[in-house]
């Protein structure tokens, strides 16, 4: 999905501090492409932190698993998706 998203975004949006705008008001249209890039990182990044620390009655060596968890999830990613 990561790789898709960059594949997408459009080398202009990244110019002159667009995709840096796009939060002032009547601007939300600008980087689009950009703007999802952003979001998916942020949604997976929330799905690592909710996993690992979500939980409050998870143990410190259960927390660990789910840690070792996510980096065999990376690691046997395509080079290209990272």
């Amino acid at each position: 999905m990561d790789a898709e998203l960059f594949r997408k975004v459009v080398p202009s949006e990244c110019l002159g501090s667009t995709w840096g705008k796009r939060k002032k008001p009547s601007k939300e249209h600008l980087a689009p492409t950009v703007r999802a890039t952003i979001d998916h990182f942020r949604r997976v990044a929330s799905l690592v932190v909710t996993t690992c620390f979500g939980d409050p009655s998870m143990m410190a060596q259960d927390r660990v698993r789910v840690v070792e968890r996510w980096i065999q999830v990376a690691q046997v990613l395509p080079a290209g998706a990272r």
